[in-house]
């Protein structure tokens, strides 16, 4: 899928593969079973998972697979996007993003519950119902375009992880 500039002449655009992988090369500091993991992309225990997800962004570029995952933008940055990161208004809008989901689900055979798309449909309600987090609608407009143009990949944590497993 082509891209035009925007007025402001730049163009968004999902991360590559590469780029992603790079992007977890930040210094993060995480750790299993109390060893520091210098590089996400090379520990055993990582770099199966960073590689499938950079396969994934890298499949948004591919001309051979990108029919099916990719639609225009509709923040006017003239950009692509993952359709499940564009808010549906239509049954085609939500067929788009279904087959996009379904696609990447075959990239993985299923085994990643996690991949950039679980949270989108949740960051497409930024752009299609801003009112709902009012006075916040501009911070919420504002995080739907880059979600959108960017293919971001957002999780969520719901508890503390335990430090001792053996108490409540």
């Amino acid at each position: 899928m082509s891209s035009t500039a925007s007025p402001s002449g730049s163009v968004s655009r999902p991360q590559t593969g590469d780029e992603y992988l790079e992007s977890l090369r930040d210094g993060r500091d995480v750790r299993i079973y109390g060893e520091k993991v210098r590089d996400v992309t090379s520990h055993a225990a990582f770099r199966n998972n960073s590689r499938m997800v950079a396969r994934l962004f890298d499949a948004l570029h591919d001309p051979e697979r990108n029919s099916k995952l990719v639609v225009p933008t509709d923040t006017g940055n003239g950009g692509f996007t993952h359709p499940y990161f564009k808010a549906p208004y239509t049954s085609g809008d939500l067929r788009a993003a279904a087959r996009a989901m379904e696609e990447w689900a075959r990239m993985t055979y299923g085994w990643l519950g996690r991949t950039p798309d679980f949270k989108a449909a949740f960051l497409s309600t930024l752009g299609s119902n801003k009112e709902h987090y009012a006075p916040f609608e501009d911070n919420a407009s504002a995080w739907y375009r880059k979600a959108q143009e960017n293919v971001l990949f957002i999780g969520h944590g719901i508890v503390n992880p335990p430090i001792d497993r053996n108490r409540g």
